[in-house]
């Protein structure tokens, strides 16, 4: 089986702003601000990213949770008040734990103007989960959208100012190896990291998991259960997840039939596909389309 080739994720070049219910996400560069290049918070239920990876930093803090992370071979559980980092060029996926409390902050930033602390950031090891015991982190993330998004007098500035304290912070928070998360990284076999490979290769609904078994030759019922202690999902379960998460971005980023994109993700019809749909997230595909567009 050829090895994924994990889809890069662009650098947005214009600014934007996506909001809906679960989502809400500012897409800069804001002015001239080069530095950071979105910002947002995700409280999508059972929410899941597919595997990626992009040319900058990225920094998440997760609010509510729990999550599962993956940066290449490593799988992370984060808990509520941590936060991670991933470097540019490294492949990484997240899940939600299931939990409808789920709350994420997340933004992407690039350091090629502070070389110094660049170095620091490059020089974060395997552990990469730290605990923000005093809420600083957060309180910093919402100062900063909030700035953002309402652009009063000297917004500019203040965001700056802030994304330096931000940056500062989290790097101390990491150099304090009290801070360090207590949940170590778990190292992925093989067969797993194939597993997902291929999910993620293709993303489709009629996946089949026995013929997926004999691909990377072991028996489904112990591949089930490998896939359950790596991750805590169903493969089932993953896999309706990630059908999902390109359902939602196709209908909110493109405009592609409703019909087509149940095509492209194998539902045997467009009604079974509205079905699915519906009971996931409580629109239906076209509900959703006009509801994000708003």
């Amino acid at each position: 089986m050829d090895e994924e080739k994990p889809q890069k994720h662009i650098t947005p070049l214009n600014s934007r702003i996506v909001e809906s219910d679960s989502e809400m996400r500012f897409e800069l560069p804001f002015t001239n601000l080069d530095n950071m290049f979105y910002i947002g918070v995700n409280a999508t239920v059972n929410w899941t990213t597919n595997f990626h990876f992009h040319d900058h930093f990225e920094l998440c803090y997760l609010d509510q949770g729990p999550l599962s992370y993956s940066i290449d071979k490593s799988l992370y559980h984060v808990d509520q008040g941590e936060l991670f980092i991933t470097k540019p060029g490294e492949r990484h996926y997240g899940l939600a734990g299931g939990n409808s409390n789920f709350r994420l902050y997340y933004m992407g930033f690039k350091l090629d103007q502070m070389r110094g602390m660049e170095a620091e950031y490059y020089n974060i090891g395997v552990n990469r989960i730290v605990k923000d015991a005093e809420g600083q982190i957060k309180r910093l993330f919402d100062l900063i959208i909030g700035e953002v998004r309402n652009r009063r007098q000297v917004s500019t500035e203040m965001v700056h100012g802030l994304f330096l304290q931000l940056l500062a912070t989290v790097l101390r928070l990491y150099l304090d190896r009290t801070q360090l998360g207590s949940n170590k990284p778990k190292m992925l076999v093989s067969h797993i990291i194939k597993l997902m490979d291929y999910l993620h290769e293709e993303i489709r609904y009629d996946h089949s998991i026995e013929e997926i078994a004999d691909k990377i030759h072991i028996s489904r019922s112990h591949l089930a259960r490998e896939f359950k202690a790596a991750t805590g999902r169903t493969i089932g379960d993953y896999m309706r997840n990630l059908c999902l998460d390109k359902a939602k971005y196709e209908l909110r980023e493109t405009d592609k039939s409703i019909s087509s994109i149940g095509e492209e993700l194998r539902f045997s019809s467009i009604h079974t596909f509205s079905i699915f749909f519906k009971h996931c997230t409580g629109f239906s595909p076209l509900e959703y389309r006009k509801h994000s567009r708003l």
